[in-house]
């Protein structure tokens, strides 16, 4: 279940942590991501999805778009993949696990989840 998301926000190294705080996340593993990414380029366009899961578990999926990459996290445990604009689809790195947007398994053959913003 999808709780809270931004698509597409251009963030700095100056501007960061102000951004992140208006859209209230504050100590979540998105920002470790966040924080890891911007340390190595000045600027990047990012999206974020804080989702629950069924179990209650808390997570998050962060999108940088201007690396093709993304991370997901659920409750303290993080994994890095590659992310797919087209399908909107994050391959997990090592395992081929692959994840949509509000953070639900993706089997093969599907086309992954819809865009919030074709809704």
């Amino acid at each position: 279940m999808l709780l809270k998301y931004w698509e597409k926000h251009r963030l700095s190294q100056t501007n960061w942590q102000q951004e992140l705080a208006s859209m209230g996340i504050s100590k979540s593993p998105a920002m470790e991501v966040i924080a890891q990414v911007l340390g190595e380029m000045a600027e990047v366009v990012v999206s974020v999805y804080m989702f629950t899961r069924f179990s209650g578990e808390p997570g998050s999926l962060v999108v940088c778009h201007d690396r093709g990459r993304g991370a997901i996290s659920f409750g303290a445990k993080t994994q890095w993949g590659q992310w797919d604009e087209a399908y909107e689809i994050l391959t997990v790195d090592g395992t081929g696990e692959k994840f949509n947007f509000d953070g639900k398994p993706v089997g093969d053959g599907d086309e992954g989840a819809c865009s919030l913003g074709n809704i």
